[in-house]
């Protein structure tokens, strides 16, 4: 930034600095409620917390696990994210995550790598044995082709155990350099989950029974903004997916309701609802239930 910039960013009032930094290009009020949601993932991401702490801890051990996996394995390389998850490990020590799994995790990369390091003679490659899946294909994409997006409910309740045992499932989905930003907040209560049905545009065509109404959110700290901005959406799926494939073994369906359309207002009451923090971006709701009855299969084009 020049002299002037930093002259006019002092004595204007910063809205009037952005518009005159874009040459004055009027954003529509949608984009502009969409860039400013982006802009407060930004400034989160830059601040120091211990959520961010974690899952940088987890980024940089899986860079390392990387390095330790391969045949070829050599000292001298990755440093500066062996630095990196030693400082935070380190950090952490004293805080009520000290036993946290990702940094014991964290500490056993560690000891690996400074294993390669100082005694590369005595070095093996992280192995295990290949998985032998219990699964057929045919069992698989059956349970794949039965999953469907009811809209009429039983009013048989959706317990906390339920949850929590679905919940479970979604962290163990693939997902961007193992940060595993998942959290989900759910109303387990009809009434609850109806007020929080309210604030999702393309909640239509329900019945009166919503047993269960679940939202889905990435911690946005951990992210690099704005390269990584679509990241948080793409393993906040990856992990949803689990949870839907896993509640249609045991009986219960799931519609997923966009959060494309939503206003500042919905976010707003949203949040206050289920108790959302700030630094947790909203990707998408669904609602979770028993189906009263089976939805026709749409048809399925060709891959």
């Amino acid at each position: 930034m020049n002299i002037s910039g930093k002259l006019l960013r002092k004595f204007i009032p910063y809205r009037w600095y952005k518009l005159l930094a874009n040459g004055f290009i009027v954003v529509p009020k949608y984009y502009k409620n969409a860039i400013e949601e982006l802009e407060q993932c930004f400034d989160l991401s830059l601040e120091d917390h211990i959520n961010k702490d974690l899952m940088l801890m987890r980024k940089f051990g899986h860079i390392i696990d990387k390095g330790l996996h391969r045949e070829d394995a050599a000292p001298g390389h990755s440093k500066v994210y062996y630095n990196g998850i030693k400082e935070l490990v380190k950090k952490v020590q004293h805080t009520e995550y000290a036993n946290d799994p990702t940094v014991l995790w964290a500490a056993e990369k560690i000891s690996k790598y400074e294993t390669l390091q100082s005694h590369p003679e005595q070095f093996t490659p992280v192995r295990q044995e290949s998985p032998i899946s219990q699964i057929s294909f045919e069992q698989l994409e059956q349970l794949v082709k039965e999953r469907r997006s009811n809209r009429c409910f039983t009013d048989k309740a959706v317990t906390d155990e339920v949850v929590t045992q679905l919940k479970d499932v979604a962290n163990w989905a693939a997902n961007s350099c193992n940060k595993q930003p998942i959290r989900i907040f759910v109303a387990n209560e009809q009434n609850l989950a109806k007020e929080c049905l309210k604030c999702c545009a393309g909640g239509t065509g329900f019945g009166n029974n919503i047993p269960s109404f679940w939202c889905f959110t990435a911690n946005v700290r951990g992210y690099v903004w704005p390269s990584e901005m679509y990241l948080p959406s793409i393993d906040t799926s990856l992990g949803a997916q689990n949870v839907f494939l896993a509640a249609q073994t045991i009986g219960i369906t799931g519609t997923v309701l966009t959060w494309g359309q939503h206003t500042p207002q919905d976010d707003k009451v949203l949040r206050r609802l289920l108790n959302i923090p700030n630094d947790y971006a909203i990707i998408f709701c669904a609602v979770m239930g028993y189906a009263e009855y089976g939805y026709l299969t749409p048809a399925r084009k060709k891959s």
